[in-house]
């Protein structure tokens, strides 16, 4: 089994989180979710970063967060879903010898999944199907750029993707097929 971090990458709603811990227990990983992370560091909410820095701030965090995140001991590491938005942390992905997984769903799977969105700021007062269909057209090419496999989780069991990720590990298909792969 590789050593190496795995990294989850998407839009919001498509299961970054859920899947991140359920993987990181059964491969007795550590987590690393980058918006836990920045919370913690910044003693804000993300809704309060945003509110108070902008979205530039609050991806300068995610930044730092992120390469602090790819210099510490091998994790499964959950991204925001704008993390792709930074040419530097894309470029970080993409050196960092990590799995990099691009979890995706349709949109109304998401929009269901985020609800009224009160607590996401780039949803927050939106229609959220809209909102969220904008953002997954804007970054789809860029998690594209990053990934090494796409699990489609609309209707895929966390455990299912946990499995499909265990064994796109074993066999390092980072270095073996073109990017990125689908599983549905």
């Amino acid at each position: 089994m590789s050593s190496s971090s795995v990294i989850l990458v998407g839009p919001m709603g498509s299961g970054k989180s859920t899947v991140g811990r359920a993987l990181a227990d059964r491969e007795n990983m550590n987590h690393v979710d980058l918006d836990e992370l920045i919370v913690r560091s910044s003693g804000m909410t993300v809704p309060e970063i945003f509110s108070a820095d902008g979205e530039s701030g609050f991806r300068a965090l995610e930044s730092d967060a992120l390469h602090s995140a790819l210099v510490g001991a091998p994790a499964v590491i959950s991204t925001g879903g704008g993390v792709v938005t930074s040419e530097s942390n894309r470029i970080a992905l993409q050196r960092s010898g990590a799995l990099v997984v691009w979890l995706d769903a349709v949109v109304e799977v998401l929009a269901r999944r985020v609800g009224d969105g009160a607590t996401r700021p780039l949803l927050a007062g939106n229609d959220v199907e809209r909102a969220l269909r904008v953002k997954v057209v804007e970054r789809a090419g860029l998690y594209q750029e990053v990934a090494d496999i796409r699990i489609d989780t609309s209707d895929t069991a966390v455990t299912d993707c946990v499995d499909f990720i265990v064994a796109a590990r074993l066999q390092d298909v980072s270095h073996q097929i073109p990017r990125p792969t689908q599983c549905r």
